[in-house]
């Protein structure tokens, strides 16, 4: 085909709509690049900084010195990757980041670079989604810039929650994907593709919102009785339920030792909104009543959505033809709204509002396709004054949430604005005085749309300079980091609430946050995680995010009753860096063995004055008991039986998660202090050889699974191939 011939999705030539997509990625990178004017590090915020960028440069180190693993016993609750999920060990995508964060200087630079290239990749996404619906170029472009800009993707994805932005940037990807494969017949690797990257991040709230897209286009092709389209549905929804098996079996089966254990629904009005947030939806300057950790108002603009809204008026009602070829959007983007509107925990998924952006995703589609059909010949004045009285509403509505709060001077501003943009499009659609093609008006329509989109982003940088989430001290420098605790003996563990003083820049110098622990060059066990294991977090007054109470000190130093041991023993720890703010700057009790090799300005250091072995290998034996450890990895353990007294057992410096499998002796029922793994040597025998080996539970299932989602991956495209193939044959 000709460049300068027209293709089904319009009469453009196919060289000039490509210069579309290309705009809407560099404006979207500039937009998002402005952000840094006001606040440098706006996307190295909380999250980012405790969590995602500590575990990137850690997966980086392990890919570049060839040892990946799926469990950490020194890293104790936080360990255990696979289960995890959001480590991505099986994401391409998500080793190059991994690896390109292990070579960064600049821990906020890469961060930032990575966030922005993932606005890029939605934007991207999403207007090719909007072309599969039947946008042109112009208007999917504008849907592609709007749709990062969502006030949830700005504030709190891009600068925090960096999985909830991969998983954003790559639904439209899948979906556009599913729809090229499934409906066009074209090569179904662009869907297999990015259903495995976005399933494979390991981030549920995309796997849903893919289950939704996969099920409405199901629904839909069997209405249609499209057979042939189904059959490929079909065949893409087992592979995304095969990869999603796979790779979410071993959190779903070790839920029930850790606090995301329980399938209740309720509702704490936490990071969920209402029906009155919808009014915000169009106000890039509202905060509306979305609760959050700051209380029941957040200081930014979660509910906003996209500034065009009120400009569907100008649009509707459009033909049944188009309407039906939107009913998935519809479907899935009211199915997301639902979800957004529902209660505030539902089991282990919390928090709806993380579902924003993928309804942001499905009105600026919807906004895109019913611009290219409507717009100019179904533009009327009558509709205009209809679209001007949605925008008053709508302002009204978004004042009303939190009025007196902010600058209602600036919200309004901004609806005076988007009224002009409402006047000035209906007047080119309409003028008669101007003598422009249809396609010319809708260029400087959209060119007007794209100008006000950018526009906004100042009064709203203005209102909202940064993330509502907190953001600590932490040096960018990777350097300054790598220099805390530095060739410390042994493994180390924090007592206190390591976040009280991570507003202090010169704290930084004794203690890091999180996940940058795994920076130091000592094994410290005070990490982020998102699967608190329950008995361990009450026996050590930890949290998710690795900070204890002052008891925790007391409970390490104390004698553990069913061994005998003290229970800094039992887990192999030789250092503990004490807060002091924990204990009122008054040194808790030092015990025999151990000494103060440290005084700080914020912590004291406690090292045994003999260290112990890293954690992962023999603690206790039982009286009489008597092992040997002939060989040991992070993932098993080998022993030899030398002796086996009364009432034989055999403690091991690991969690007892579900997946531990034993030859030669049998995993304790009753593991000591409840999370401790105990091995029961009742039927061993001397010179008898004990193998302790962890795979994830459900491990066949996930091989199984995941063996078959690769057949998929490669037969698909053969059976296509061969099918083309037999059908172009003469005869």
């Amino acid at each position: 085909m000709s460049l300068t011939q027209p293709t089904e999705l319009g009469s453009e030539p196919r060289w000039r709509r490509a210069i579309y997509p290309v705009v809407a990625v560099l404006i979207t990178l500039v937009l998002g690049a402005v952000r840094l004017v006001g606040t440098r590090a706006f996307y190295f915020a909380d999250d980012t900084q405790t969590g995602a960028f500590g575990q990137w440069w850690e997966l980086g180190r392990r890919i570049l010195d060839g040892s990946v693993t799926i469990l950490s016993p020194q890293a104790w609750q936080a360990g255990n990757y696979l289960a995890e999920g959001q480590w991505g060990l099986l994401n391409p995508v998500v080793w190059l980041i991994a690896v390109g964060a292990h070579l960064s200087s600049d821990a906020a630079i890469y961060s930032t670079l990575v966030k922005l290239a993932f606005l890029a990749v939605m934007a991207l996404g999403v207007y090719l989604l909007a072309r599969s619906f039947g946008a042109d170029a112009k208007w999917a472009a504008v849907a592609g810039v709007l749709a990062p800009l969502g006030g949830f993707t700005v504030y709190m994805d891009a600068a925090s929650w960096a999985t909830g932005l991969f998983n954003a940037a790559l639904v439209p990807w899948a979906w556009w994907g599913l729809r090229r494969s499934t409906e066009d017949a074209k090569s179904p690797l662009p869907y297999l593709v990015g259903g495995y990257i976005l399933i494979a991040f390991g981030y549920v709230f995309g796997v849903i919102v893919l289950a939704v897209i996969l099920v409405v286009t199901l629904v839909e092709r069997a209405l249609r009785r499209d057979w042939i389209a189904l059959r490929r549905v079909i065949a893409a929804s087992v592979y995304g339920g095969l990869l999603t098996v796979a790779l979410y079996l071993p959190g779903v089966l070790t839920a029930p030792v850790t606090e995301r254990a329980g399938l209740d629904i309720t509702n704490s009005g936490f990071l969920n909104a209402d029906l009155t947030d919808l009014g915000a939806a169009a106000a890039p300057l509202a905060r509306g009543s979305v609760g959050a950790w700051s209380g029941i108002f957040t200081d930014a603009p979660l509910p906003y959505i996209a500034w065009v809204i009120p400009m569907f008026a100008l649009f509707l009602p459009c033909s049944r033809a188009v309407a039906r070829t939107l009913l998935p959007v519809m479907v899935v983007t009211g199915v997301m709204l639902v979800v957004v509107l529902g209660p505030s925990h539902i089991g282990p998924i919390r928090w709806p509002i993380r579902f924003i952006p993928y309804v942001a995703i499905g009105v600026v589609v919807l906004f895109a396709v019913l611009a290219t059909k409507a717009y100019p010949a179904q533009v009327t004045r009558r509709r205009m004054w209809a679209a001007l009285v949605v925008l008053v509403v709508m302002t009204w509505l978004a004042w009303t949430q939190t009025p007196g709060r902010g600058s209602t001077a600036a919200l309004v501003g901004v609806a005076l604005m988007q009224a002009v943009a409402i006047v000035a499009v209906t007047v080119v659609a309409t003028s008669r005085r101007v003598t422009w093609s249809e396609r010319r008006r809708s260029t400087v329509a959209v060119g007007g749309v794209l100008v006000v989109t950018a526009a906004l982003v100042a009064p709203q940088m203005a209102v909202f300079p940064a993330t509502p989430l907190p953001t600590f001290a932490v040096p960018h420098q990777v350097a300054d980091l790598e220099s805390v605790l530095p060739d410390e003996p042994g493994d180390a563990i924090v007592v206190g609430n390591i976040y009280q003083d991570g507003g202090n820049e010169a704290a930084f110098d004794e203690i890091l946050l999180g996940n940058l622990w795994y920076l130091s060059s000592t094994s410290v066990s005070s990490l982020y995680t998102v699967l608190p294991f329950s008995a361990y977090a009450a026996d050590l007054c930890t949290d998710l995010r690795g900070s204890t109470c002052a008891g925790a000190y007391d409970t390490l130093m104390s004698t553990d009753a069913d061994t005998g041991l003290a229970v800094v023993d039992l887990l192999s720890v030789s250092t503990v860096v004490v807060i002091k703010s924990a204990f009122s700057s008054t040194l808790p009790t030092v015990p025999r063995g151990w000494s103060v090799t440290d005084d700080g300005d914020y912590t004291w250091e406690l090292r045994r004055d003999e260290p112990v072995a890293r954690a992962g290998g023999l603690a206790w034996s039982s009286r009489g008991t008597e092992v040997t450890v002939t060989a040991q990895t992070e993932t098993s353990v080998s022993l030899r039986v030398d002796r086996v007294g009364d009432s034989p057992r055999v403690v091991l410096s690991r969690l007892a998660w579900p997946g531990y499998l034993v030859t030669g002796a049998a995993l304790s029922d009753d593991p000591v202090r409840g999370y401790l793994l105990t091995l029961d040597l009742s039927d061993s025998r001397e010179g008898d050889v004990v193998i302790v080996e962890f795979r994830p539970p459900g491990y066949m299932l996930s091989v199984a699974a995941l063996v078959l989602a690769v057949g998929i991956l490669v037969g698909w495209p053969i059976a296509r191939s061969l099918a083309r193939r037999r059908a172009a044959a003469p005869g």
